[in-house]
């Protein structure tokens, strides 16, 4: 039976297999096997970032809409994502170093920070602050507030948390990544464009929400200054 007689399944047409198996690279015009692998990681990882962009648009909907719950519930699935997406990337250890540099001219000068839906989550994740924000001002609480009186605005101090698990989990993943550079071409060498491979670590230190992570200076300030241990 050729391709053209083949009946798909509902699931089959569904989720569109045939096209979606299509879209890496024939066994015949990969320049080593382990193409497949990297190249499949990599789109894989881009279905991750289109879910997180996603919830990072309904999200805010929600938040200006002053549907907590239902923002903090869209939070908790972009943290979910983050969760998996280092396991996702960690296959690409499989390939050896050397394998790997096959692959990467093959890229041309294509490269990873070039990813469509990383640099989107990038431009988008700051963006939800403003709309929390709002929030707070609203119930007349600053961020230091909800933390000392999380109990009277629970779901207002669980949003806050999932926004501060989205910055962290996010840092991480940029973190984990770095070492998946280390580890492939290594951290004294440039990128196909140039670019320092050190200069990722400086990256990382972007923060999507300062005032969070700054809060809990001030909390910890606040509390300290009362804070009076007993002598050993």
């Amino acid at each position: 039976m050729t391709q053209e007689q083949k009946k798909l399944t509902d699931y089959e047409k569904y989720i569109r297999t045939e096209e979606l198996l299509s879209l890496q690279k024939p066994d015949e015009e990969l320049f080593c096997p382990d193409e497949l692998t990297f190249q499949t990681v990599h789109q894989i990882a881009e279905l991750h970032f289109k879910l997180i962009i996603q919830s990072i648009h309904f999200a805010d909907k929600h938040m200006r809409a002053k549907e907590v719950a239902k923002a903090t519930h869209h939070l908790q699935r972009i943290n979910n994502h983050l969760v998996h997406l280092p396991a996702v990337f960690d296959m690409v250890k499989l390939v050896s170093p050397s394998d790997y540099h096959i692959i990467r001219l093959a890229l041309g000068r294509g490269s990873g920070q070039d990813s469509p839906g990383f640099n989107e989550i990038l431009k988008l994740g700051p963006t939800l602050w403003q709309p929390f924000k709002d929030l707070l001002d609203e119930n007349l609480l600053t961020p230091v507030q909800l933390h000392q009186d999380a109990a009277k605005n629970f779901e207002l101090f669980q949003l806050m948390q999932e926004l501060t698990c989205f910055d962290e989990r996010f840092q991480s993943f940029r973190r984990q990544h770095i070492q998946l550079v280390r580890r492939m071409i290594g951290m004294n060498t440039k990128s196909l464009k140039g670019v320092p491979a050190e200069a990722l670590e400086r990256a990382v230190r972007f923060e999507f929400y300062p005032e969070l992570w700054q809060t809990v200076c001030d909390l910890t300030d606040l509390t300290g200054s009362s804070y009076n241990p007993k002598p050993l």
